[in-house]
């Protein structure tokens, strides 16, 4: 019998959409020592070329169920902690073209992809199959993932790439609706004829479209303040520090005024907007290189995610910022790091 919490089904507490899948995959049957290999083509069918690290190297597990509704595909992947990452290198003109919808994990995962965007219980993240990411889940896999192909939604939203990376919660007016729909769409919708499978489909595209735009909130009141639309161009700048090629074009299409609007604005608040993205690109990257958890992160894959569009680029300018190459401070902060945990002893023998 299943449980449920009136969103998405449930076995013995535990989120389960196996008795609606009409695919179901499992390394159960696969040899122990064939089952990570195996899993890799798998996934690697699906998203195309990636990275990926296994956080749990002995008995490693994973699962997933789907179903198919008109042009969409509902799956429920489950798995050990792991991360991935997808660059430039390994995106081929010949992969899926989708946008992948996460829905609802209800363990913490970590995503980089256009910003920085980190969700735990409840939380509906958009993800661009062509674009690099890099995701983690420590605690281990389990999310509903909603593949959407990209000619799909963006008819029902436009232009997608705003929306990149953006995540809704769950105080969001459009999250209940999204996840009661999705959650009956999973229970039914495989059983529906061909024409009320398109129908609902449909639906389900512009619920979420209408969610990422509630989100984004495009359209600011035109009586705004000029610190007010700066706040907000600054606020957009920080959400998408990422995104490579990131023009003023760009903000002033998400704020929905003119560049020469923005421009005077910002003159009067004695704020070049430009200058002001690159100093909080830097410092993202001086962040990332002086984080531990990225120790294994490429600086070149760092130079992408913090909005740069080469490494050569990114290391002349860190080092006018800072002082030294990328290399040589992501070095130098973890020497810092190893000399503030040496314990007293072992330092007074050195």
């Amino acid at each position: 019998m299943y449980e449920g919490d009136g969103r998405f089904p449930r076995v013995g507490g535990k989120r389960d959409i196996s008795a609606y899948a009409t695919l179901t995959m499992s390394t159960d049957e696969v040899p122990p020592g064939a089952r990570f290999d195996y899993w890799i083509e798998a996934c690697r069918s699906v998203f195309g070329g990636f990275e990926f690290v296994d956080l749990q190297p002995k008995g490693f597990q994973a699962a997933v169920s789907a179903l198919t509704v008109d042009n969409l595909t509902i799956s429920h992947y489950l798995g050990p902690p792991h991360a991935m990452s997808r660059t430039k290198s390994h995106i081929r003109s010949s992969d899926n073209d989708f946008y992948l919808v996460i829905l609802a994990s209800e363990r913490t995962f970590r995503m980089e992809h256009g910003r920085h965007c980190r969700s735990g219980p409840g939380g509906i993240a958009l993800m661009d199959n062509t674009q690099p990411f890099l995701g983690a889940h420590p605690e281990g896999l389990d999310i509903i993932n909603v593949f959407i192909p990209r000619a799909v939604l963006e008819r029902a939203v436009g232009p997608a790439r705003s929306l990149t990376g953006l995540t809704i919660d769950a105080t969001q007016t459009s999250f209940p609706i999204i996840t009661s729909y999705l959650s009956t769409l999973i229970k039914h919708g495989a059983g529906l004829d061909a024409e009320r499978q398109t129908r609902m489909a449909a639906v389900a595209v512009e619920l979420i479209a209408a969610g990422f735009s509630e989100k984004l909130q495009t359209d600011p009141p035109r009586s705004l303040s000029g610190a007010a639309i700066v706040s907000r161009a600054q606020a957009f700048i920080v959400d998408h520090l990422g995104v490579e090629g990131l023009s003023i074009n760009d903000v002033v299409a998400a704020l929905n005024i003119s560049v020469r609007r923005l421009q005077e604005v910002a003159s009067a608040e004695n704020i070049a907007l430009m200058d002001w993205m690159w100093e909080r690109r830097m410092q993202l990257a001086r962040t990332k290189l002086a984080d531990p958890t990225h120790i294994a992160v490429p600086v070149g894959l760092i130079a992408y995610q913090s909005g740069f569009t080469s490494q050569a680029h990114f290391s002349r300018r860190f080092k006018e910022r800072f002082g030294q190459t990328p290399t040589e401070y992501r070095a130098a902060s973890s020497f810092m790091r190893a000399a503030q945990t040496t314990p007293p002893a072992l330092s007074a023998l050195r």
